[in-house]
């Protein structure tokens, strides 16, 4: 037997055709959606009413929970028919207290799904459904009224995430509709009703009205937020970064689902698995993709400068967030190395060790060779030195002290100083003190290859684990007894941090590993 739901029409007269598990129904949805007209009459495609629907979820995948829903029923004109809320109890833990404000003690006593599934199915059958990412909505909605035994055809829904580009309390602000009580689903879902009517004239397609099987006319108990106690969990760091983001129209369900997945600085496989689902859905590209997040840092790049001073956390966080997103770290850098450095005056003592990089130009212009600037160093009691290491090298200068160059990045890396040439030749005749940039050390931003949990750390790793996972992964057998002759011993590399065996010698043993030698 052929399961109820949408399907080709068998007459070609449609997109779809509602089968009911037993025939066809006379609903049907053209192949294309109507032109939209100006107002709301003329974005309900001839339907009576639209549905503004709101949830609050366990997290984000389409095996999480809902723990809250609203639907604000609104007429052709506009007015508000019916408003419905009710709490929700997911049968698991609440997920994401500082995002929804949603306790386990407010749903102790809430009904399931199942109970309030058709109250739900009721309001959103024959209805133009709206959303704020309705895309998010409607794909935990389906799981819930499929789960409790109701097909959904969702038509063709408004989204009013598409036509501002931006998150509901950016987008409100934008179109002055007031938000009161935002991430609560009775409130989420007013300001998009009121911001489906300031942006109406924006969408160009009119909406399909969604159908559900079987709705059977039911009360069942609700309970709602009030006379719960409310909570105030501050949300993490990079949420509060992100909550000013706009986004391309054609990217933003992918953004707003991004923003929600990093905001605890790690991916899950399950997350980036849903990601790209909705990535395809939504007909992006690996190189769109790649554009959203590199747009996704710039923005949080953005929010972090806004007050003029990037702190030593702010960093650690941007880097985790472009390391979670495969974004080079250097942007981060370029942005915001000149917040973070320090000036200092150095003395250039006897025996201190100085590398160059980059040209140098004397007085007249004319080029000055870096074995003459080594030259003049060894003069002044200077080591000149090749390359730039955390305990080689003391001091590095460059053509300009603000080079991105691969030995200032190194020298940032290890907070070794950074002079400019003309700085130096100065304080060779005058012999002053030289003026320096340092950079507190910043490390490396890695992402364990396990759980996607990310974390800062002087090493880089090709294959990073954390600490958890480290602990959970089961110990690899040695080759052999280290007291044995000939057996062979496990050396960890000072630089890659990557562990190798080797034949047992005697003699110092190395600090690098054969591939970073």
């Amino acid at each position: 037997m052929v399961e109820a739901g949408g399907y080709d029409d068998p007459w070609g007269q449609a997109g779809l055709r509602w089968w009911d598990g037993t025939a066809w129904t006379g609903h049907a949805h053209p192949a294309q959606p109507p032109t939209a007209t100006p107002g709301l009459t003329g974005l309900l495609g001839g339907a009576e009413r639209c549905a503004v629907i709101d949830v609050e979820t366990t997290g984000l995948y389409s095996t999480d929970r809902i723990v809250e829903i609203a639907v604000v029923s609104l007429d052709a004109t506009g007015a508000m028919v019916e408003e419905f809320e009710t709490l929700v109890h997911p049968r698991r833990d609440v997920g994401p207290t500082w995002l929804h404000q949603v306790t386990a003690s407010m749903v102790a006593d809430a009904p399931t799904f199942d109970e309030v599934a058709h109250q739900v199915a009721a309001r959103l059958d024959g209805a133009v459904c709206v959303g704020h990412n309705l895309a998010f909505d409607t794909r935990m909605l389906t799981a819930e009224l499929t789960g409790a035994g109701i097909d959904i055809d969702w038509g063709h829904g408004l989204d009013t995430l598409t036509v501002t580009g931006a998150k509901l309390g950016v987008a409100c602000a934008d179109h002055g509709v007031p938000l009161v009580g935002a991430h609560s689903a009775l409130c989420d879902a007013r300001a998009t009703a009121q911001l489906l009517a300031a942006t109406a004239a924006r969408f160009p397609a009119a909406g399909l009205p969604a159908r559900a099987r079987p709705v059977q006319a039911r009360q069942g108990r609700i309970h709602t937020r009030a006379g719960t106690i409310a909570v105030d969990v501050p949300p993490p760091y990079l949420a509060g970064l992100a909550s000013t983001l706009h986004t391309a129209p054609d990217t933003a369900p992918y953004v707003d689902l991004l923003d929600r997945a990093v905001a605890d600085l790690r991916l899950t496989p399950e997350e980036r698995t849903e990601l790209a689902g909705l990535a395809a859905d939504l007909g992006l590209n690996t190189r769109a993709v790649a554009g959203a997040h590199r747009d996704f840092v710039n923005a949080l790049i953005d929010a972090a400068l806004a007050d003029g001073v990037v702190t030593d956390d702010e960093h650690d966080q941007l880097l985790r967030a472009a390391a979670l997103l495969e974004v080079d770290p250097e942007v981060i850098g370029r942005r915001t190395d000149d917040l973070r450095a320090r000036s200092e005056h150095l003395t250039l003592a006897p025996g201190m060790r100085v590398c160059f990089t980059g040209s140098a130009t004397d007085s007249d212009g004319a080029e000055i060779a870096r074995d003459t600037l080594e030259r003049t160093a060894t003069e002044k009691g200077l080591t000149p030195t090749g390359s730039v290491t955390k305990s080689g090298c003391d001091l590095l200068v460059a053509a300009d002290s603000t080079t991105r160059s691969g030995k200032a990045g190194k020298a940032r890396h290890h907070g070794v100083p950074i002079a400019s040439v003309d700085d130096y030749l100065n304080v060779t005749r005058t012999g002053q003190t030289i003026p320096v940039s340092r950079l507190a050390t910043a490390g490396v931003a890695l992402v364990c290859e396990a759980c996607g949990r990310s974390w800062c750390s002087q090493r880089r790793a090709t294959r990073p684990l954390c600490a958890d996972c480290k602990q959970s992964k089961p110990a690899r057998p040695r080759r052999g007894p280290v007291t044995e002759k000939g057996a062979v011993e496990r050396l960890t590399c000072a630089e890659c941090g990557q562990e190798w065996d080797r034949p047992r010698a005697r003699g110092r043993k190395p600090s690098r590993c054969p591939t970073c030698t």
